[in-house]
């Protein structure tokens, strides 16, 4: 019968869970909680070539499973060992916290071992050094041995929190002594308490130059490839409500009053700093518009959070920024345009015998162009003739060859389709599987006009094309950029292809209604 988990290992269960929910392909995706526990149940997090075996083998699952988990880094073969893996876990907000955590205790023990009589009993010296995780708690009562281990291992890790600071980190140790005293702190505690041969002996142990690599005893040593920790990923659900708080939460609050009163009017952002310290860009990005007065209302939700932030989704129902507009009282002061339901799935004026159809793939260009078209009379969109637009909606225009039987509707002799979408692999992507179905009924071009605008408003922001925004699609494979790179210059073209083959995104809604 499997051990039970401990709090630290569940969160780490489930952080893994949802990578290879997203890697994994979809006869795969019911084991991922299965396969996420038994890899951080692992000793050292380190995986043999027999442990997964076991692990895969249990689940029966496909022969690419295993090569889908190293390239979304969650396996890393190991330099020193044929055949094993380091297991990497993103890093979560929990991470930080806990982090922050044992970096106050650790070295509140550290200072307490310094203030210990040089007589004192090794029990009381082994518990006065501990500052240890929650996790490890049960092997502290297991006996004296143990007990005197962990006086060794409790110093290292306060020696080991040095390795991921953070502002909460910093806060909780306000008035203590620095990493390094704290390392020679935990050294001296052991020397002081000769009760214990086990300690006297462990006091002897020359420490390394640098505290993050000193030894511990009792335990073998942290392997440096094994569980590495990413860039925490932002969750607003997880900010905690603080009545006062340190230093950094009055940093931060003073930030936030410098803002348009109309963010902490309310008094919620006041009383959650850790929400402006978590999405201080974006909140920063609307200020500096509403002070300016320049705030567009004729744009689309995506739109305006592409303009602001970079992320589009952002402002979406259901998302952090969603939930921090309504938190704060700020729903009706970010204006946008509504967004209605595509009853129209096409928009043709005027039925011609020669059409020029433009099939885009999401809303939000499909209103700006039928608007135009409507609205306006306006014939050409950035200077090609289009009679009709079509939104596609994504994979649904590849469905019981829908666009072909709206194109026979419309009545025409010939049909030209451009198609629109974005940059990124799932569209160009999808844009090679629809010319293929329609094949040679119709002609087939990409929308060039608006391909080469998109990819200069994204050299202007992003001169790196690794600074896009990033999908996550690296279970796509790249596919064939000639036709978006059609009638680009060789900077374009390199341009769009780096963002492609780097899982980035240029989105349609970088271009508003005003580009076109």
């Amino acid at each position: 019968m499997a051990r039970k988990m401990t709090g630290r290992e569940r969160d780490d269960a489930e952080a893994l869970r949802g990578i290879l929910v997203q890697e994994l392909g979809p006869a795969d995706r019911g084991y991922a909680p299965g396969i996420a526990s038994a890899l951080v149940r692992l000793p050292d997090g380190r995986a043999t070539a027999k442990d997964v075996e076991r692990i895969l083998g249990k689940y029966k699952v496909s022969a690419n499973a295993l090569k889908k988990m190293m390239r979304a880094g969650v396996l890393v073969p190991c330099a020193d060992e044929d055949g094993a893996y380091d297991v990497r876990v993103p890093a979560t907000v929990a991470d930080a916290d806990e982090a922050a955590g044992e970096g106050a205790d650790g070295a509140a023990g550290a200072a307490d071992v310094l203030d210990a009589p040089a007589d004192a009993p090794a029990p009381e010296a082994a518990d006065g050094a501990g500052g240890s995780r929650e996790d490890d708690a049960p092997d502290a009562t297991t006996s004296d041995d143990a007990a005197d281990d962990d006086t060794a291992d409790g110093a290292g890790e306060a020696a080991d929190t040095t390795e991921y600071p953070t502002a909460e980190a910093a806060d909780g140790a306000t008035g203590t002594a620095s990493p390094t005293d704290v390392q020679a702190g935990a050294d001296a505690g052991e020397k002081g308490a000769p009760a214990s041969p086990e300690a006297a002996g462990e006091a002897e142990v020359t420490p390394s130059p640098e505290p993050v690599d000193a030894p511990r005893s009792g335990r073998p040593a942290r392997r440096s490839g094994a569980r590495r920790r990413e860039a925490p990923r932002r969750d607003l659900k997880k900010v905690p409500y603080v009545r006062r708080g340190g230093d950094a939460d009055a940093e931060a609050r003073q930030k936030i009053v410098a803002l348009d009163p109309r963010f902490w009017m309310n008094g919620w952002l006041l009383s959650h700093p850790g929400a402006f310290t978590m999405y201080e860009h974006e909140l920063t990005a609307i200020n500096d518009v509403l002070t300016d007065g320049m705030l567009p209302g004729d744009i689309t939700r995506r739109q305006l959070a592409y303009q602001m932030g970079g992320d589009e989704k952002f402002f979406e129902y259901g998302s952090d920024g969603f939930r921090l507009l309504r938190a704060m009282g700020m729903e009706d002061v970010v204006r946008h345009r509504p967004m209605p339901k595509p009853d129209l799935v096409y928009h043709a004026p005027r039925r011609r015998k020669h059409m020029r159809v433009l099939v885009t793939e999401n809303l939000d260009p499909y209103l700006d162009v039928h608007d135009l078209m409507y609205e306006d009379g306006r014939t050409q969109i950035l200077g090609e003739r289009v009679h009709a637009v079509v939104l596609g909606g994504g994979t649904p225009v590849l469905e019981h060859n829908r666009l072909s039987l709206l194109l026979d509707t419309l009545g025409a002799d010939t049909v030209e389709v451009l198609y629109w979408g974005d940059v990124d692999r799932a569209g160009v992507d999808l844009m090679m599987k629809l010319r293929a179905e329609l094949g040679d009924k119709y002609k087939f071009s990409p929308f060039s006009p608006a391909y080469r605008l998109m990819v200069d408003r994204a050299m202007e922001r992003f001169p790196d094309p690794t600074d896009n925004e990033s999908t996550g699609q690296a279970n796509i494979d790249v596919p064939d950029m000639s036709l978006v790179c059609e009638g680009m210059s060789a900077e374009e073209a390199d341009y769009a292809r780096a963002v492609v083959e780097g899982c980035g995104l240029v989105p349609q809604e970088i271009l508003t209604k005003r580009d076109l």
